[in-house]
C-alpha cells in the first residue's frame, strides 16, 4: 500500500479513537511487531544498553527495550491524533515544567535554541510549543515521497510550530533567532550525517552538533526541553536552565563548550529515563 495513503488513513481514523483504547491497541501491535522489526529493535537495544550501563542485566535491558518500542508505537498514534485536539485539550494533556527558564533565555535578547531528544512523547512536545507566544521553527527530516513529507509536516505544524526541510537552506533558523524567536534542534539523531564523535556514557558516539555551531555564531542561549510520558496518558515537558556563552570566549571556545554541555544534557536524560528514549538509530560507534 502507498505510504502516503496509509498515513492519510491513519490521520482519518486516529482522531476518532479514544486515547486509552488507542494506546492499548498500539501497545499490542508493538508487541506483535517487535520480533519482525529487527533493525529498529537492534537500534533500540544498542542505545538503551549504553544508556543503562554495564550494571544493567540483559533482562533489564530487554524489558526497557520492549517498553520503549511500545512508546514508539504510541507516539505514532499521537502523531495522527494530537493535531485534531483543540488548544484547550492539548494544554490539558501536556504539562510544561520550567517555562521560566525559557523566559530567562528570551530576556537575553538573542533568541532561544531549544534542545530536545527522542524521549517520552516528542509529538506532544512539538505540538505544545506551538501553542505559546514564542515563535518556534525547526528542521525536519525530509522523508520521501514528497507528499508524505508535506502531510506529516502539516500534522506537526497544526498548532503553530514551523518546520523546514533539514536538507535545504537553513537561513530561516537564523532569521528566527534575530527576531527573538526560538529554533528547535535535536541532541540525539544526526539526520544529515554531518555530526561529530563525542564521548557519551563513556563510549564513542556520533551526535549532531548544529546547535553548538549556532551558539558559537549567534551567542543565543541553549535551553534543554525533554518530554516524559506519564502513567495516566499525559505528558510532561521538562525545561531546564540555559547555557549562555561567555562573551569573552572566541567562536571555537563557545562551540566546544556548547557541544560538551549538550552532550552532558543528553547523557543526563537518557540515563535517567532510558525506557522513554525511543531512538532506533544507533548512536554508538562499534569498534571491531
Amino acid at each position: 500500500m502507498d505510504v502516503y495513503l496509509l498515513y492519510r488513513a491513519f490521520g482519518a481514523i486516529a482522531p476518532h479513537v479514544p486515547a486509552k483504547l488507542g494506546y492499548t491497541v498500539t501497545g499490542w501491535l508493538a508487541d506483535i511487531n517487535f520480533r519482525r522489526d529487527v533493525k529498529a529493535a537492534r537500534g533500540l537495544r544498542s542505545n538503551l544498553r549504553h544508556a543503562m550501563g554495564a550494571d544493567a542485566s540483559p533482562e533489564e535491558i530487554e524489558g526497557a527495550v520492549r517498553r520503549a518500542y511500545r512508546a514508539l508505537f504510541q507516539n505514532y498514534f499521537d502523531l495522527f491524533r494530537l493535531p485534531a485536539l483543540t488548544l484547550e485539550q492539548l494544554r490539558d494533556l501536556v504539562q510544561m515544567v520550567g517555562w521560566e527558564n525559557i523566559e530567562a533565555a528570551r530576556a537575553v535578547g538573542r533568541g532561544v535554541v531549544l534542545l530536545t531528544a527522542h524521549t517520552g512523547n516528542p509529538e506532544a512536545g512539538l505540538q505544545i510549543v506551538g501553542t505559546t507566544d514564542l515563535p518556534v521553527v525547526g528542521p525536519a527530516e525530509h522523508i520521501q515521497p514528497e507528499r508524505s513529507y508535506q502531510y506529516i509536516t502539516s500534522l506537526r505544524t497544526r498548532h503553530g510550530l514551523r518546520l523546514i526541510p533539514s536538507d535545504g537552506p537553513l537561513f530561516e533558523l537564523f532569521r528566527t533567532l534575530k527576531r527573538g524567536g526560538a529554533v528547535g534542534l535535536a541532541l540525539d539523531r544526526d539526520t544529515t550525517n554531518s555530526g561529530v564523535q563525542v564521548m557519551l556514557c563513556g563510549e564513542r558516539a556520533r551526535v549532531p552538533d548544529g546547535y553548538a555551531h549556532v551558539a558559537a555564531k549567534t551567542r543565543a542561549p541553549l535551553v534543554p526541553a525533554f518530554c516524559r510520558r506519564l502513567p495516566n496518558g499525559r505528558t510532561q515537558l521538562n525545561i531546564g536552565p540555559m547555557f549562555l556563552a561567555d562573551d569573552t570566549a572566541d567562536r571555537e571556545q563557545v562551540y566546544r563548550a556548547a557541544l560538551d554541555w549538550g552532550v552532558r544534557e543528553l547523557e543526563r536524560v537518557i540515563t535517567a529515563q532510558p525506557d522513554q528514549w525511543v531512538l532506533t538509530t544507533p548512536l554508538w560507534i562499534s569498534v571491531f
